[in-house]
């Protein structure tokens, strides 16, 4: 005679097995957008079983993952859209690289930084000095922070206290700081003691009469969220650990596409989608006809600035739709300039610049593991400008003495070199209006999932997009 407890073991286990044939059964699932996000979302779901159809819109896969070599001679390569991985940090993306023993560098971008403030240049030892850093008008305070945790830490000595109330990374609200979603950074600073300076180099802006906040400012919730995130998470505020894959980061999308093989579907721009309970039912062009594909789920792993032109049947709810119609995204070019010689050594005590310049926000070296004389330095500059405003802008701040071998510029624009992935990372939610967009911006509809960098709750390009793709995978994987 079976006991009671028997019974239930069976039970259990049968249910259990239930479980897991519902779980292992193979699904048709459609991924819209070939980025790393949509190709990591892709590629996990194909491990688990499934059917995968990535129908990408442009002729490349990769999205903001991209490396270029041509016209840049002797070998040297250049990431223009994500640069650099870090650790501590992209737990996602670092487990395959290490799974697919991707051969990658350190990358000393990072290290003796050498800023331009107030038209000097400054060293991080300089930085690092307890007059320089009085001469600014830190108060005592802040000076003895900077010197014991360095320049870049600067924002801790008041956010501590806010950032370690978060203790779910996907929950800013219910913690007792909902208020301050409706107060500007630099108010709350301000009455927590901080110096006009301090504010002015942790970024946060004060009001002032006449001057009301507008959905163009940061919230003081918002900036502490992603704090919080951060040391959940248990990285820096500011990660000099830098790394870039051997060749370029393109070779982990590359890796991606070819394990997915024929699943991947390019030139394939999805301009329809019906949903409902069952399913989904996606209409794209492919060879300038109009195709359709039938499935159980859809992942839109495409910027919301792109998604929001597809039209949708039902319309998405009004919480969701309004967060990605009102989302904003930033836009910058990658700036290259190509050189004969490394004419900047011994010159300069880094080329490592944080210029100021709209042009050249930042200049460091890349590709310094191809041999030769011939080298690349590389930064980000404004959505348009030219490669004589860029060369010019260098040339202007540039803070040695030697005579640059500059031989070619290159300004590589998104809007216009990657019509479908023209945006960049995705801008601070607007003041006052943290609720209308999380967690909307992320949840799924019914069967549509969204993955990728802008859906996350920390938008940090190959990381959120990898963290996106693999939650998907598994919301889906177990539904």
């Amino acid at each position: 005679m079976n006991t009671r407890r028997e019974v239930l073991k069976t039970t259990s286990l049968a249910l259990l097995a239930g479980a897991v044939s519902a779980a292992a059964k193979p699904k048709r699932i459609i991924v819209a957008g070939g980025g790393i996000g949509g190709l990591c979302c892709a590629y996990e779901l194909m491990e688990r079983g499934h059917e995968v159809t990535l129908l990408e819109a442009s002729r490349r896969t990769g999205g903001h993952v991209k490396t270029i070599r041509d016209p840049l001679p002797d070998g040297l390569y250049a990431d223009v859209g994500a640069e650099h991985f870090t650790n501590p940090g992209y737990v996602q993306y670092r487990r395959y690289v290490e799974k697919f023993d991707l051969p990658f560098l350190p990358w000393n971008r990072r290290q003796n930084m050498y800023r331009h403030i107030d038209g000097k240049w400054f060293t991080e030892a300089q930085l690092a000095d307890r007059d320089v850093v009085k001469s600014f008008g830190f108060n005592e305070r802040e000076t003895a922070h900077i010197l014991d945790h360095g320049w870049t830490d600067l924002s801790t000595l008041y956010f501590a206290p806010y950032v370690a109330k978060f203790t779910d990374e996907f929950q800013p609200f219910g913690v007792g700081l909902d208020r301050l979603d409706e107060v500007l950074l630099g108010d709350l600073l301000a009455q927590d003691g901080a110096s006009d300076v301090a504010l002015r180099f942790i970024g946060g802006r004060r009001s002032a009469p006449g001057k009301p906040p507008t959905s163009s400012d940061v919230s003081a919730l918002f900036r502490l969220w992603q704090d919080g995130i951060r040391k959940l998470r248990g990285i820096p505020a500011f990660s000099r650990d830098v790394f870039h894959l051997k060749g370029g980061n393109q070779l982990l999308p590359d890796t991606f596409a070819a394990k997915l093989g024929e699943r991947v579907r390019k030139n394939c721009p999805v301009t329809a989608i019906e949903h409902n309970d069952s399913g989904v039912r996606v209409t794209f062009t492919e060879n300038e006809k109009p195709q359709q594909l039938a499935a159980d789920f859809l992942v839109v792993c495409m910027s919301p600035l792109l998604f929001t032109g597809v039209t949708l049947t039902p319309a998405l709810p009004a919480e969701k739709a309004y967060a990605l119609a009102n989302v904003k995204i930033g836009m910058q070019s990658r700036v290259l300039l190509q050189a004969r010689t490394p004419f900047w050594k011994g010159d300069v005590p880094s080329i490592n610049l944080e210029t100021g310049d709209k042009n050249m926000v930042l200049v460091y070296e890349t590709a310094d593991d191809v041999p030769g004389e011939s080298c690349v330095l590389m930064g980000s500059g404004a959505p348009v400008q030219t490669e004589e405003d860029a060369l010019a802008a260098f040339r202007k701040f540039y803070p040695g003495q030697a005579k640059d071998t500059i031989e070619r510029v290159i300004v590589h624009q998104w809007w216009k070199e990657e019509p479908t992935c023209f945006g960049c990372e995705r801008l601070a939610l607007p003041f006052g209006q943290l609720a209308k967009f999380w967690p909307h911006i992320g949840a799924p509809v019914g069967r549509i999932h969204f993955a990728g960098a802008a859906y996350d709750n920390m938008p940090h390009g190959m990381d959120a997009a990898t963290r996106t793709a693999n939650r998907v995978a598994e919301a889906i994987h177990a539904a």
